[in-house]
């Protein structure tokens, strides 16, 4: 039992696997724990050539469970014919201030796209006239601007500062960093950001707080809760996530808006963007780093 007062115990598993089985195992993985931690070669905590290391957490009580279902998913990745070899899995009692304190070694001052300065609260960089300052704290959620992922979407978003945007929809929000890029794109706008996981939205909400943020509201789930169109919705979540959601996004993106997508492997790229035609928007943009693609679509 953990005493009160004291960080919260997790169980901390840890798998390596080859990098095209990942986000499979990642998905199953994600289904139990809210979210799974995914390295590989472009990552700030880097995974070797060819490989993937994903970091989840769980409550002790879910270990079980997780165990078993990385078991059953590496058991069907292997009759569909999907290579999961070698497979390592580790695990660990961890607290919630460890993963706070891990990004100290590896998350320094990052400049991305054409003006942004990303910067945690232990590197302060000072920032020279033209910087857009986003201050942050990463905690146990995703998203530093160190992963080609959030990368695209900020250089997709920044090619389009000129757009009028007075809400914007930041959907699977993670540490809240691209809610806080589009503000200091659009000043004026107002936000939602919405993700599954409980521990990114009171992560977002710390990084809000942190950059004076006061015009974007958050809540735990996804798109299906979400109601009313905004002018620009971000997505940074997994190809297989953003097809099956495809249709659900006329909805809730207005008439000449936009809507950026990132999460997407290059060899995905055709599967979604034929997802997002079918449901009405129209390729405007890609935008690929490394073994990854980003998507800015308009509806058609």
């Amino acid at each position: 039992m953990t005493p009160v007062g004291a960080d919260p115990l997790w169980i901390e598993i840890v798998l390596e696997l080859p990098f095209a089985a990942a986000e499979v195992m990642a998905d199953a993985v994600g289904e139990l724990t809210g979210g799974v931690e995914i390295r590989d070669a472009q990552t700030i905590i880097q995974a070797g050539s060819g490989r993937a290391v994903l970091v989840a957490q769980c409550t002790p009580e879910m270990e079980a469970e997780v165990l078993a279902e990385i078991e059953a998913a590496a058991a069907r990745m292997k009759e569909a014919g999907v290579s999961v070899d070698p497979l390592s899995v580790r695990r660990r009692e961890a607290h919630e201030d460890e993963w706070r304190d891990v990004w100290k070694q590896y998350f320094r001052a990052t400049r991305v796209g054409r003006t942004f300065l990303i910067r945690p609260s232990w590197d302060l960089k000072a920032a020279v006239e033209g910087d857009r300052v986003i201050d942050l704290d990463p905690g146990r959620a995703f998203g530093t601007g160190g992963h080609a992922t959030t990368r695209l979407v900020i250089a997709l978003a920044e090619e389009i500062a000129e757009r009028r945007v007075e809400a914007f929809l930041d959907l699977g929000c993670g540490s809240g960093i691209l809610s806080i890029a589009a503000v200091r794109l659009w000043p004026s706008a107002h936000g939602l950001a919405v993700d599954i996981d409980p521990e990114s939205v009171a992560t977002t909400d710390e990084n809000l707080a942190l950059n004076k943020v006061t015009t974007v509201a958050t809540r735990v789930g996804s798109i299906d809760g979400v109601s009313g169109a905004s002018d620009l919705v971000l997505a940074n979540i997994e190809a297989g996530v953003l097809g099956a959601l495809a249709a659900d996004f006329p909805a809730r993106v207005a008439a000449g808006g936009t809507v950026i997508l990132s999460g997407i492997l290059v060899d995905q790229a055709d599967d979604v963007v034929r997802a997002f035609v079918a449901a009405g928007f129209a390729l405007e943009a890609r935008r690929d780093e490394d073994e990854w693609a980003a998507l800015r679509l308009r509806p058609s």
